[in-house]
């Protein structure tokens, strides 16, 4: 599968008949067209379809494919996505690079009182980080699924590692880079 980048802004839904809608968002099978070096044809580009642009979209059917083959954004080469996997537990410093994380959360709350503030949702971290958390508004977590009743999950996160106060977090995430993984696949990142 190739990644060719996650949306950061939540699908339009303009022109949608009136209604609620409470399924995941439906991506487009065919997907875009992204140009991505084929090393056994010496590094040329070639032009071939990317199907997936959100985090969630891994996340469902993870058991199947967590053995298939992923090209990240910025990333020249397809690994297993087992391998690709970083847990949190294990970062200890800030990482510029983007990778795919996934950790275990600890406890969730708002920092405020409406959905529009910041939502700190603290992850299972090193013993040699003070703390660590994702920071996203209240508003699009709770749209994931994160809230204050969300200890024990476990959330996959595409993003940079940045210091924030005394310990690190996973902050200017877009609409499509993180998601809660189904509580039936935990067993999988234990």
């Amino acid at each position: 599968m190739i990644v060719s980048g996650f949306q950061t802004a939540p699908p339009s839904t303009q022109g949608l008949a009136a209604g609620r809608y409470d399924q995941s968002a439906v991506e487009d099978i065919d997907g875009p067209l992204v140009d991505f070096p084929i090393g056994r044809h010496r590094g040329e580009q070639f032009t071939l379809p990317t199907k997936l642009s959100t985090v969630r979209s891994i996340c469902r059917n993870f058991d199947a494919n967590l053995y298939r083959y992923y090209a990240f954004p910025g990333f020249s080469t397809a690994v297993r996505l087992v391998d690709a996997l970083v847990d949190i537990a294990s970062v200890e410093e800030e990482d510029d690079v983007p990778r795919l994380y996934f950790g275990r959360i600890q406890h969730s709350k708002n920092a405020g009182k409406t959905s529009s503030n910041t939502r700190m949702t603290w992850l299972k971290h090193s013993s040699s980080v003070p703390d660590f958390c994702i920071k996203d508004t209240d508003g699009a977590q709770a749209e994931k699924g994160i809230t204050d009743n969300s200890a024990g999950r476990i959330v996959l996160v595409w993003g940079r590692i940045s210091v924030s106060g005394i310990g690190l977090c996973l902050t200017n995430l877009g609409w499509g880079e993180y998601a809660l993984l189904p509580e039936k696949y935990n067993d999988l990142l234990a």
